[in-house]
């Protein structure tokens, strides 16, 4: 049912007038069953001193002098009699005449959008609307909360809240696609393209750049040293080379000085050659293992790039959705306060109003939604709040 403040105050009026018809507690519910809480009048014909008032404790009995304690809960009124009656002829071998009447309901609980939350004594018939008229009825603005000036700033909270809202979907929205893209998720199919944010995309492809060419920087590193190595591998071999060739000469020149017919300054020449190849092969191979570290830091420079992008992502991802629940709890706020002052206002907004009526039933957990015109029972938690209607 939808409904603006002012059509629901006619209801409030009513609902009120129904409530003070009410009368004193009486037990004309010939199925209520009696429950912890409940205050019970009793009256033993010719037996005073056990008739009185008694009030149902947390284990569920009531304590009657001469007959103790009895097991009251779950029980209708008149097998509250019929046990009492068993009782006393149980214990006094009497027949005695028993009346119990209800003295004091369990409480209702009225929360929510009401002037006066809180306990309210239950009565049979107990409704609704009558509940929200014994809680004064619809919560109202007041009335210095209801200026022009007010309800004019709280166009332009919302106008600006709304506003802040978009941005931070839009942002999530970008970063969410490009998260999804890394993982090699096509989103751009499920999002209508006007639902696409160009200015967001820009954003979020710039950041993809600047991480590409962090990328491309430690590629082309990693190239380098790759060729640097192959430059050296093909240096290693050619070194080998003369150093097999300058050692077969060593030894041939040793075995004619040994005949007398080479000089010895002739074999110190290939001695000191062959010392100067292996420094040379030592230096290679140190280039080498420099060039496999520089590519070894480049592919570990990319993954890092690779990796500090995605975690940065995530981050603003997350602070993105923080804005976002923040600036729908703004909206809701604004829409809230001009739903209450100004219903006029809100309707221009679009902004058509449901008061919603849930109950938590005797301990449920789970709510229900109900009619204005809903029975309650005691221990019954009433809500009353306002949900926007789309039209």
């Amino acid at each position: 049912m939808v409904v603006y403040l002012r059509q629901f105050a006619a209801c409030t009026a009513l609902a009120l007038a129904l409530a003070l018809t009410g009368g004193p507690a009486k037990a004309d519910t010939p199925d209520y069953h009696v429950d912890v809480g409940d205050r019970l009048t009793i009256s033993v014909y010719g037996k005073p001193e056990m008739s009185g008032n008694f009030q149902v404790r947390a284990d569920g009995q009531i304590a009657m002098h001469l007959l103790g304690p009895i097991d009251v809960a779950g029980l209708t009124m008149r097998q509250v009699e019929e046990r009492i009656e068993t009782e006393a002829r149980e214990r006094f071998s009497s027949r005695e005449s028993v009346v119990v009447d209800m003295l004091e309901y369990r409480d209702v609980f009225v929360l929510g959008a009401v002037d006066t939350p809180g306990a309210y004594e239950f009565r049979p018939g107990l409704t609704v609307m009558k509940a929200i008229a014994m809680a004064g009825g619809i919560e109202r603005v007041q009335e210095d909360l209801r200026s022009e000036r007010d309800i004019e700033n709280a166009r332009n909270n919302l106008a600006e809240a709304q506003s802040r809202l978009t941005f931070a979907q839009s942002e999530r929205d970008a970063l969410a696609r490009e998260l999804a893209r890394l993982d090699g998720v096509t989103t751009e199919a499920q999002v209508p393209e006007a639902r696409l944010d160009q200015e967001q995309e820009q954003l979020v492809g710039l950041r993809r750049s600047l991480m590409q060419d962090l990328m491309e920087g430690a590629t082309m590193r990693s190239t380098l040293a790759d060729e640097e190595a192959g430059m050296l591998d093909q240096r290693r071999e050619l070194i080998n080379e003369r150093l097999d060739a300058t050692q077969e000469q060593l030894e041939s020149m040793q075995e004619l000085e040994a005949r007398g017919l080479a000089r010895k300054e002739q074999t110190l020449g290939l001695k000191i050659d062959l010392s100067e190849y292996n420094a040379d092969l030592l230096e290679v191979a140190a280039f080498v293992s420099r060039a496999k570290q520089t590519r070894a830091n480049a592919e570990s420079d990319i993954q890092e790039a690779q990796t500090e992008y995605r975690l940065n992502l995530l981050q603003d991802k997350i602070e993105a959705e923080q804005r976002v629940a923040q600036e729908r709890t703004e909206v809701q706020m604004a829409l809230n306060f001009l739903r209450r002052a100004s219903p006029a206002a809100a309707a221009e907004l679009g902004e058509a109003v449901e008061t919603v009526y849930e109950v938590f039933r005797n301990g449920s957990d789970t709510p229900e939604r109900v009619a204005p015109t809903a029975l309650l029972g005691p221990e019954d938690v009433l809500n009353i709040s306002f949900e926007a209607v789309m039209q």
